[in-house]
């Protein structure tokens, strides 16, 4: 999971994760980038996150809303020493999605994290359902067609990335510090060697394409290749039907036909 952690203090040297976050990198769970507020906004279209963290000593939506202004839809956690519930309302009603104290024992950070991540890729459980294959978030396994799949812990990591985040293109630097979470990370060409073993262990259950490659970029999840075969056939049959003559008589000049859009110290 890759964060960015906004501190209140301009200078990086002096931001810190609060114990939670801290905790979590330590563990290799998180890949943690600490900024000042300058240039966020910036940032975020420059890099891809999969969440902003807003750490300060009270909730100060300034920055939020600023964010939130310039249409990043990236999700935020507001971080804060000491809150009212006027200052957490006042922070969620304006876009934050998580407004919790510092406090926080790192287990229930690192679950509520994972859950906005999960919400934001538009999963609302821990069990993620694509077609045939169903990911198993908590228990960390996959299956398809209700037999498991054999995954290294790194391979499940690939697999359980590009479904949270199915609609978007993965590049490969992406999904190396999502894997290796700040620590010594290795040459880019381990992605495309995972990938490829991935591939072929799907292959064995008929899954022939289970990533689309975008050349030069990284990889995206093809859901087509999860559809059932008999959904899929009758879907190509339904498609191939002739059209009635309704639907196919001329267009009178002059209407328009629209169709709908089928590293770090603790404090």
């Amino acid at each position: 999971m890759r964060l960015l952690c906004i501190g209140d203090n301009s200078t990086h040297g002096d931001i810190r994760p609060c114990h939670g976050l801290a905790e979590a990198a330590v563990e290799g769970v998180v890949s943690i980038t600490m900024s000042g507020p300058e240039g966020v906004v910036e940032t975020l279209r420059r890099s891809q996150y999969d969440l902003v963290v807003i750490q300060q000593a009270r909730p100060d939506t300034r920055l939020l809303r600023h964010i939130r202004n310039s249409r990043i839809p990236t999700p935020i956690m507001m971080i804060a020493r000491a809150s009212t519930p006027a200052e957490v309302a006042e922070a969620l009603s304006i876009g934050a999605d998580d407004c919790v104290n510092a406090s926080i024992e790192p287990v229930e950070l690192l679950a509520r994290l994972r859950a906005i991540v999960r919400r934001a890729g538009g999963h609302d459980s821990l069990t993620l359902h694509i077609g045939r294959m169903v990911v198993d978030v908590d228990r960390r396994q996959v299956q398809i067609d209700n037999q498991p799949l054999a995954l290294t812990p790194r391979e499940y990591d690939v697999v359980e990335l590009l479904t949270l985040r199915k609609n978007q293109v993965l590049s490969k630097e992406a999904l190396l510090d999502n894997l290796y979470a700040g620590q010594e990370e290795p040459h880019g060409k381990i992605i495309d060697v995972m990938v490829c073993k991935i591939r072929k262990k799907m292959r064995d259950f008929g899954i022939k394409d289970p990533f689309t490659t975008q050349w030069g970029i990284g990889y995206r999840l093809n859901e087509q290749a999860f559809i059932p075969l008999g959904a899929r056939m009758n879907a190509h049959s339904a498609s191939s039907t002739p059209a009635s003559r309704e639907t196919s008589l001329p267009v009178t000049r002059g209407i328009n036909v629209i169709s709908p859009a089928t590293k770090m110290d603790v404090l």
